[in-house]
């Protein structure tokens, strides 16, 4: 089986090479997307696909994992342990600059959606709004697109304009990585080693 060449940045401690790093089963909202977009990308998520909110990030070159790491981050190779769930977004280093963020966010405005809602009544805003709420399940955007009517009129063409998965592919231990610089995430069930490089 061939070693998997993954990069994190992290902050140099003590105990950093030493740990294992265990699973965190607690969701964490997107830093560098915006919530409504999360919220799709999550929506369209294929099953077998680890979930962004409980991944870690890396990346497969060195270089590109200290580019976007933290400014006092230290490189590491990420180890692996036995179950885990790994992707890779093909053709961009990080996720924030996937087209979906800006189109998906776009979208609302070329269906004159934005304008409606501005001008509407607070109980219809209160509704719409809820999509902007950070961490939303899929059974939770199920429920939002169809139990309103604005939302249900462009449910189809919203989901069909969700392109991000399109462009991730689930990763294998025995299979290289399909593209040399695009941002790899993962959820590692048994957690993972961080070690010097």
């Amino acid at each position: 089986m061939s070693e998997l060449k993954i990069f994190r940045s992290a902050k140099a401690k003590p105990d950093t090479t030493a740990e294992l790093h265990e699973y965190r089963n607690t969701m964490r909202p997107p830093g560098n997307v915006p919530y409504v977009v999360d919220n799709l990308w999550e929506w369209k998520r294929p099953e077998k696909y680890p979930c962004r909110r409980f991944s870690v990030y890396a990346s497969p070159q060195k270089s590109i994992a200290k580019e976007l790491g933290q400014d006092d981050g230290t490189v590491y190779r990420v180890e692996l342990k036995d179950k885990y769930k790994l992707c890779q977004v093909q053709g961009y280093k990080d996720s924030k600059d996937h087209p979906d963020c800006k189109k998906l966010k776009e979208l609302w405005k070329f269906k004159n959606f934005e304008q409606d809602w501005l001008d509407g009544k607070l109980k219809d805003k209160e509704e719409t709004g809820k999509l902007w709420i950070p961490c939303l399940s899929r059974n939770e955007m199920n429920y939002l697109f169809g139990s309103n009517e604005k939302l249900r009129e462009i449910r189809d063409e919203v989901y069909n304009a969700i392109t991000y998965w399109n462009d991730v592919e689930l990763i294998k231990s025995d299979m290289p990585f399909p593209d040399p610089i695009g941002e790899l995430f993962f959820e590692a069930k048994d957690g993972y080693y961080l070690r010097d490089i």
